[in-house]
């Protein structure tokens, strides 16, 4: 093998799993945040060479979007799955995303309450990119959440004077409040017990 070849074969960034390093480091930036968090602080934690990481993603922010999308196509996809169950009823529907909210934010696998808010603490001026990214996921979960409560609403489920983008807002609200209180060390009951709480305005028709 020649000097040249030798040292292609040396620089050339090893192969890695692309999902498992992902899923580190979804759980990383969960946990400190974006800012707080570092390339050493991730390649210590996936495991993954500092020149693997960079030829797959570019930079931080790279790697950051993609964690995005890892944690949507994951636990966003579970957490929403009672939205996107057709079998159930608007009403059965929600509970069933606080109540897997509540379990979810206190998952011990995973840093307490929700990715989507955590990642977003103390993202400096510099970093709009990141928290523009952020916004647009947690605005599209909503849009989701409010095009169920319309769907509802058509078929008779809601109350004829309730407003479904105002309703799908409040239930987004209690959620975001809910990822606060896990994050800060509420309990499951009291978690569940807030679910109830807003369950219990709910505008049913009459």
């Amino acid at each position: 093998m020649t000097e040249t070849k030798a040292r292609r074969r040396a620089g050339r960034p090893r192969v890695f799993d692309t999902d498992a390093a992902l899923d580190k480091a979804v759980r990383l930036f969960w946990q400190r945040g974006y800012e707080a968090t570092s390339m050493a602080d991730l390649v210590a934690e996936t495991g993954v060479a500092a020149a693997s990481l960079y030829a797959a993603f570019d930079n931080k922010a790279g790697l950051f979007a993609a964690v995005i999308e890892r944690y949507a196509a994951t636990f966003s996809v579970h957490l929403y799955a009672p939205i996107n169950d057709p079998a159930l009823s608007t009403y059965e529907a929600v509970k069933g995303l606080l109540e897997r909210a509540a379990s979810s934010f206190l998952e011990p696998e995973t840093p307490a309450g929700c990715f989507m808010y955590s990642a977003a603490a103390a993202v400096s001026p510099a970093s709009a990119a990141i928290e523009c990214l952020l916004r647009d996921k947690r605005i599209a979960a909503e849009a989701l959440l409010i095009e169920r409560l319309q769907r509802g609403a058509a078929q008779g489920e809601l109350a004829a004077n309730s407003d479904p983008a105002v309703l799908g807002k409040f239930i987004n609200t209690v959620m975001e409040g809910m990822s606060v209180q896990a994050r800060d060390g509420a309990t499951i009951n009291e978690l569940l017990s807030i679910a109830k709480m807003a369950l219990d305005r709910w505008p049913a028709a009459i």
